[in-house]
């Protein structure tokens, strides 16, 4: 068997096929992905916007504003939304984004602050976020003058609407914060590893009987059968996990995707996903005809309800994961997939553990029905 393996081993390192689909698949992907994703947090950063503020009687009238608008202009806050310029007059501030200098200006006018804002001003991400701002510090004071005309004291009234304006708090329930590409690439080992049938079809089928005169001869020599498939089987499997850990390693490294603490755990849910994957295509490989692309069709088929092919995949797998639970279950991609997920997005390794046991299952499973079809193919049907 040792021979066998290491025959495969080095057979197998040579064919184009491994080093396309376990290999350069996975990279080509993940350079794809990087290149999708480079702008997705930059979308949603908050950047200060140069605004001019008109300093004029209207505005020292609020004496709450001034504090209000230095809290979000101050180097150190989080967010800084606004870099402020500083006019006497209305007319100057208007002057200045004609010419470019800003993109808009908060003018006080009936006493409330307005803000002006050009088409470039009004497309920024950051605009949502100070009109929010300047509505909260308009009902803050009107709450608070109305507290303070009914008698309240000041200190009371000012803790009151402090805390009526705490809308959210921050809470992180994960490890490590989530972001919306790490699915992309937890789908993408899992799809990866499914791809790596097509290197055990491709080193069993040359090992069954009616795949030539040499599998013949193999299957009539003194080493059992199961021998025989299992020496190819594990030679498959070394071959594929070890492309997809160079691949894991260049999503890690080159990527920059962060799995989480349990990062060295990931080799191991690469293993297992890879081992159930050439457990399957051994028993595919006992059919002689069966095409390359018919398997890759396969594994792009069961993929599709991991997540991998966007934002409507991941919702159409959601949906069979919430009515059909038992049918995700089943599919070995998704049991895969939910060995990453264990490792970053729970408190404890069960869901993890309870993935890994339900490949190995399936992998034990796919290698009894290959050892059956393996005996029932013999010399005669050649």
């Amino acid at each position: 068997m040792g021979t066998v393996f290491r025959y495969q081993v080095l057979r197998l390192l040579r064919d184009r096929i491994l080093l396309l689909w376990a290999l350069g698949l996975p990279i080509a992907l993940s350079l794809i992905f990087m290149a999708m994703f480079a702008g997705l947090e930059a979308g949603y950063a908050v950047d200060p916007m140069r605004v001019g503020i008109v300093h004029d009687d209207a505005y020292a009238s609020e004496a709450g504003l001034d504090a209000a608008l230095d809290a979000v202009s101050a180097a150190d806050a989080e967010p800084q939304l606004l870099d402020p310029v500083v006019y006497d007059t209305a007319e100057q501030a208007e002057a200045a984004v004609r010419d470019g200098t800003t993109v808009g200006y908060i003018a006080v006018q009936d006493g409330d602050p307005v803000l002006h804002l050009s088409a470039e001003g009004d497309e920024l991400s950051t605009t949502p976020v100070l009109r929010a701002m300047l509505d909260t510090y308009v009902q803050s004071r009107d709450e608070l003058t109305a507290l303070l005309a009914a008698g309240a004291p000041p200190a009371e009234a000012a803790a009151a609407v402090q805390n009526r304006h705490a809308f959210t708090t921050e809470l992180q329930v994960t490890r490590v914060p989530g972001k919306p590409e790490v699915p992309y690439y937890f789908a993408l080992l899992a799809f990866t590893s499914g791809m790596g049938m097509t290197i055990a079809v491709v080193a069993v089928q040359e090992i069954t009987a009616p795949a030539g005169p040499l599998a013949a001869r193999r299957n009539l020599g003194a080493l059992p059968r199961w021998r025989l498939l299992l020496g190819t089987l594990a030679a498959a499997w070394v071959c594929t996990w070890a492309c997809l850990v160079l691949a894991f390693i260049f999503m890690r490294f080159v990527v920059g995707v962060d799995f989480g603490p349990y990062a060295a755990l990931c080799l191991l849910a690469i293993g297992i996903s890879s081992l159930m994957a050439c457990a399957a295509g051994s028993v595919l490989g006992t059919f002689p005809r069966m095409p390359l692309g018919g398997v890759s069709a396969i594994s792009c088929l069961l993929a599709l309800f991991c997540g991998l092919y966007g934002t409507a995949s991941q919702e159409l797998a959601n949906r069979v994961e919430l009515s059909a639970p038992l049918l995700s279950q089943l599919n070995p991609l998704w049991q895969a997939t939910r060995c990453f997920y264990g490792l970053l997005y729970y408190d404890s390794l069960e869901p993890f553990a309870r993935s890994c046991a339900a490949l190995a299952g399936m992998t034990v499973v796919f290698f009894m029905i290959a050892m059956i079809r393996m005996r029932r193919t013999n010399h005669e049907h050649i």
